[in-house]
């Protein structure tokens, strides 16, 4: 394999699955994992309401969470896709992309930032249920919920098992374009 010179940094990976007809066909969170990512692009966007926006689109190399569990549950062994390098189409534009809002320099940072993710869509998960139905399912809707996390904590694992060998990039010109981006964004919300 050639050698990639994108700096690497540590970014929440959301882990979805394809939803079928009950879910209206659209992706479903499962949940979010700490992984490491090659960065492309950061950029701000500016929003009509005069505040701003830090965006990062990266690769993460491995996110076939689907494939994993399906691994896991027929051969009951752990199965991590093959590593995603960044590629480019006819008109130079980068994929598989995912937009990212934070990038992190330690694994702990992320994995806080996953933590947080994923308590919100435990939230949202029971939000919206009638309350007789929550009460009479909470502990089925609570197993199954750790169930996911349990797996997606192993797809984690795996995961920087299989990233070892890619370097966290520090003292590079993206450390210096975050850090000013990020002082822009709260110099403005200061305002």
């Amino acid at each position: 394999m050639k050698e990639l010179n994108y700096p690497v940094k540590y970014a929440v990976l959301e882990l979805k699955e394809i939803g079928g007809y009950s879910q209206g066909w659209e992706d479903i969170t499962k949940g979010f994992i700490a992984s490491k990512c090659f960065v492309l692009e950061s950029k701000v966007k500016y929003l009509s309401d005069g505040t701003s926006k830090v965006c990062h689109k990266v690769v993460f190399p491995h996110r076939d969470f689907k494939a994993f569990k399906t691994a896991l549950s027929i051969r009951n062994s752990i199965y991590i896709d093959e590593r995603i390098i960044p590629q480019y189409d006819a008109l130079s534009h980068p994929y598989p992309v995912n937009i990212v809002t934070d990038l992190f320099d330690t694994y702990e940072e992320a994995k806080e930032d996953a933590k947080i993710k994923n308590k919100e869509l435990y939230r949202n998960l029971t939000r919206y249920l009638d309350i007789d139905y929550l009460v009479k399912n909470l502990d089925r809707i609570n197993q199954e919920f750790a169930i996911e996390m349990e797996l997606c904590n192993l797809f984690e694992k795996a995961s920087l098992e299989e990233t070892e060998d890619m370097v966290v990039s520090y003292d590079r010109e993206i450390d210096k374009t975050i850090k000013k981006l990020k002082r822009e964004k709260s110099n403005e919300s200061i305002q």
